[in-house]
C-alpha cells in the first residue's frame, strides 16, 4: 500500500513539475520571443485594419527593408506599427508628384499601398524637401530605419518625426491571429 502512495505522489509531483515547466516556457516565450499587440489606426490600411490583434517576434529580430515592425517612438510618445522603408546608409527619395518613393535610386515596389498617389502635406518635415527636384531626400544614419505606413496620407511617420532607432524596434509583426475586416494569418 505504501508503494501505491508513494507511486501515486511521484506522478502528481511530477505532473506539477511538468506544469510549473511548461508556465515558465510560456512566459519565457511571450518575454523574450514573441509579443502581443493591438493595431490602433488606419495608417497601415489594407495591410493591417484597426483593431487587429498580431504577434510580433522580438528574439533576435534585426529590421529588414519591407518588413512590419512596432516600436517605441519617442516623438509620438507610443508605439507605432509600420514597415520599414530603408536602413541605415540608405537614401530615400520621395517624389509626391510621381508618387513614387525610392531607395538608393530604386523605386520601390509597393503593390499593399493603399492608395499608390501621394499628397504632399505641410505637416512633413521641410528640411529634407528639395524645391529644386520638387521631392524630399533622407540619407538614414546608420542604426536608424526609416518607416512609413502602408496608408501613406493617413501616416505620422518618419517623414515627420525622422528616422527611428533600430533599438525602439520592438520586433516584426509576424501574424494576425484578430481581425474584424481581414483575414487571419501571416503578415506579408
Amino acid at each position: 500500500m505504501q508503494n501505491t502512495e508513494k507511486s501515486g505522489r511521484d506522478g502528481l509531483l511530477e505532473l506539477a513539475g511538468g506544469f510549473i515547466g511548461a508556465v515558465f516556457a510560456v512566459m519565457f516565450v511571450f518575454t523574450f520571443a514573441v509579443n502581443l499587440v493591438r493595431v490602433d489606426g488606419i495608417s497601415m490600411e489594407d495591410t493591417l485594419f484597426d483593431n487587429d490583434r498580431l504577434i510580433i517576434r522580438s528574439l533576435f529580430y534585426k529590421p529588414k527593408n519591407g518588413d512590419i515592425v512596432v516600436c517605441s517612438s519617442d516623438a509620438l510618445g507610443e508605439l507605432i506599427i509600420k514597415r520599414v522603408i530603408a536602413l541605415g546608409g540608405q537614401h530615400v527619395m520621395i517624389d509626391y508628384e510621381a508618387g513614387t518613393v525610392s531607395v538608393d535610386g530604386e523605386v520601390c515596389d509597393e503593390p499593399f499601398l493603399k492608395y499608390h498617389a501621394l499628397n504632399d502635406s505641410d505637416s512633413f518635415d521641410k528640411t529634407f524637401y528639395k524645391p529644386e527636384k520638387g521631392v524630399y531626400e533622407y540619407d538614414v544614419p546608420e542604426g536608424y530605419v526609416f518607416l512609413m505606413g502602408d496608408n501613406r496620407d493617413h501616416s505620422n511617420d518618419s517623414r515627420r518625426f525622422g528616422a527611428v532607432s533600430e533599438n525602439a524596434v520592438i520586433g516584426k509583426a509576424v501574424f494576425r491571429f484578430y481581425s474584424e475586416r481581414a483575414k487571419t494569418g501571416k503578415i506579408k
